[in-house]
């Protein structure tokens, strides 16, 4: 390896093209997945080698534009800018091959050492099309090379051309878009004023940029913090004000131009694209309808659809609770059975009884819970998601619920988070990044924690079946709807007031269904999803448990009113007052936010019934003795909305990249849950519930 020469190459492609699925055919096991520095958009880097070349590919997440506008579409120029890397592949789903191409000239505006992947050339081929790839190779002036990426078709082709490119072997000549007369020329004006500056590279592109007002170009003129890349290195620097004046002067143009400078550039582009697939591509038979489109006829139905959708959702939700409850109980009694070796290992060797009660009461008890509870369902719900997703019908419930989100001024990506959120509300807030728009995207994130998660929704189990008997079950149902309107309500009050005027439509490409590729989509949702949440939890979990432990027996001996925890209990009385909540469930609450799923022992813990987190089965028959029925709905009430465990805190602030964000979402979900829960329990009370 040691004598192999090295080659950066950036895959860059619209989503759902085959992207992921070259990179992980060449890449196979020898990736690593990420987030770009600052970005919460997803870095996937990984080598491959070809011949005495070791190649290090970067995958770029998926964008229909370079304009920058999104996280996504900032990090694929961003890195084609500023990255250095040797060669782009340029992957393009030959079945929507004008739309693509959008994207493709748009890379040539960047550098000219592209390769274009033509994938799905299946598809084309059951569609009844042919596409002329040498054809298309003249028009581009690049190399394409034709690809099925689930076969591997293409792909040691693909391999030996880009490096070729890499070598000079294949010279490129990427096409350029003629703008017009008056756009070109007003380029080529900016062109000669930036030459004069000492900017050598990309002096078309920036020059185009300014006349479509791209918003961060603007930005480095107006600032004159323009990177040094464009510049020529022995270039001295610019005078001051220099850079604004040629930023006056773009805008004089722009403002000048009659039709719209951005609107023209792009209708070229898009003409350009279209005439080129004129001159490529040919049908070979009549129009036959497809298997995607046979069934997106029933499936994206304007009636069927919904009760598709939802028989879907329960099943995925069925299989999660259900998969969770047999793997929770094998996991459960594993950790009984570790835990009890332990505490009798730690007594044959006369430890000190704070390091047995410490680390089997508390460090083992604590961690064993939360991954009992949390692991199961998380590893359904994020395998059953990224095979609809590979399977095509995540995008096609986005679209079907697009209409009723666009009333709460967001769309149907979110409701895809919320679905996720069931499970567990940190794979909730991570699958907001699915959503392009910025401050949809944070609304979703500041959401997914009212959403009754999978540890909530099992100790509320036990509590309700304890509670209320044979009326468990529409007490859980009405606690499900009143989760789904908590979230609709706060997305429409977001959207009304912090995120107001923002767009609530979105771009979502409808990929052909496919056969999901099994092996390699539960091993990525294993390894990049729920290996990094599940040891997040541990390492929030086990601390906080430990520390219960530790104020539920220090001083050893001593009264239930002289530990820690009696004085929480007493300093919390007063605040649970107006909700119908009292100072034991407030402070068992506090001891929950680690993970809800610790609920039950929690209370145990506050009401004095034990000074351990283990065998606390006991206290739900006390609960339901003391608690009448407005008092135990209050509280199931307050327990699913209050907050959201630390966990999800942490993956809200990952998400967000913000402690004002990450605030905002626990004052959203205290607001949400302190209204409803003090609406029902006053209304409870005038109408003479107890």
């Amino acid at each position: 390896m040691a004598d192999k020469r090295s080659l950066r190459v950036g895959l860059a492609g619209n989503p759902n093209v085959g992207k992921s699925v070259i990179f992980n055919a060449l890449t196979g096991s020898r990736q690593h997945v990420g987030n770009w520095p600052g970005k919460t958009v997803e870095r996937a880097e990984g080598i491959f080698c070809h011949g005495d070349w070791e190649i290090h590919l970067v995958d770029l997440p998926g964008t229909y534009s370079l304009a920058a506008q999104s996280p996504e579409e900032m990090v694929a120029r961003d890195y084609i800018l500023f990255g250095e890397p040797d060669v782009i592949v340029n992957v393009v789903d030959a079945t929507s091959l004008e739309r693509n191409l959008n994207l493709t000239l748009q890379i040539f505006e960047l550098t000219d050492r592209v390769v274009v992947a033509l994938n799905l050339m299946d598809e084309i081929r059951r569609k009844g099309w042919e596409i002329d790839v040498e054809a298309l190779r003249v028009a581009l002036g690049v190399p394409v090379v034709s690809t099925v990426a689930t076969e591997g078709e293409g792909l040691p082709h693909l391999a030996a051309t880009l490096v070729e490119v890499a070598e000079g072997q294949r010279q490129t000549h990427p096409a350029s878009v003629d703008n017009g007369l008056i756009i070109e020329g007003q380029a080529q004006s900016l062109e000669a004023d930036l030459a004069g500056l000492g900017i050598d590279g990309r002096r078309r592109w920036l020059a185009l940029r300014l006349l479509e007002d791209d918003p961060e170009i603007v930005e480095a003129f107006k600032t004159e913090n323009l990177p040094a890349c464009y510049r020529k290195k022995d270039a001295p620097s610019a005078a001051p004000g220099v850079l604004q004046a040629v930023l006056r002067k773009a805008t004089r143009l722009r403002e000048a131009t009659r039709p719209d400078a951005r609107v023209e550039i792009i209708r070229r582009r898009y003409e350009f694209a279209h005439d080129m697939v004129e001159q490529a591509a040919h049908r070979l038979q009549p129009v036959e309808e497809t298997l995607t489109e046979r069934v997106d006829r029933i499936v994206t139905h304007k009636v069927w659809s919904w009760p598709i959708m939802l028989a879907i959702l329960t099943f995925v939700f069925w299989i999660t609770i259900k998969g969770g409850e047999i793997g929770g109980g094998l996991l459960e009694a594993g950790f009984s059975w570790l835990i009890g070796t332990a505490r009798a290992w730690l007594t044959s060797i006369q430890a000190p009884w704070w390091v047995t009660g410490a680390l089997a009461d508390g460090f083992l008890m604590g961690t064993g819970t939360v991954i009992a509870a949390m692991l199961p369902p998380m590893t359904i719900l994020f395998v059953a998601f990224a095979l609809l997703e590979d399977l095509g019908l995540l995008p096609r419930m986005a679209f079907n619920m697009d209409r009723p989100m666009r009333a709460l001024g967001s769309q149907g990506k979110q409701v895809i988070t919320w679905g996720m959120s069931f499970g567990c509300n940190v794979t909730g807030v991570m699958a907001s990044r699915i959503i392009e728009n910025e401050k949809i995207r944070l609304a979703s994130i500041l959401t997914s924690p009212l959403i009754i998660c999978s540890g909530s929704y099992g100790a509320g189990v036990a509590l309700a079946i304890v509670l209320f008997g044979k009326a468990a079950l529409p007490v859980m149902l009405s606690l499900d709807f009143l989760s789904m309107g908590a979230a609709s309500l706060a997305t429409l009050l977001l959207n009304k007031t912090v995120f107001r005027g923002e767009p609530g439509s979105f771009v979502m490409e409808m990929p052909p269904y496919r056969k999901p590729q099994f092996g390699q989509v539960i091993w990525r949702a294993l390894v990049d999803r729920v290996a990094l949440t599940m040891w997040k939890a541990v390492e929030f979990a086990a601390p906080a448990t430990l520390l219960i432990w530790v104020l539920g027996t220090i001083p050893r001996g001593a009264s239930f009113e002289q530990t820690a925890i009696g004085w929480l209990v007493r300093g919390m009385e007063s605040l649970g007052q107006p909700l119908g909540l009292s100072g034991e469930m407030l402070t068992a609450l506090v001891f929950a936010l680690p993970a809800k799923e610790i609920v039950i022992p929690a209370l145990a813990m506050t009401y004095g019934l034990q000074t351990t987190l283990v065998e606390s089965e006991h206290v739900l028959n006390y609960l339901s003795q003391v608690w009448t029925p407005l008092v135990s709905y209050t509280f199931l009430v307050f327990f699913m909305f209050y907050l959201p465990c630390l966990v999800t805190v942490w993956a809200t602030w990952k998400e967000s990249l913000s402690v004002r964000w990450t605030l905002t979402s626990l004052l959203v979900s205290l607001l949400m849950a302190s209204t409803i829960t003090v609406l029902v329990y006053q209304c409870g009370r005038l109408l003479g519930f107890s």
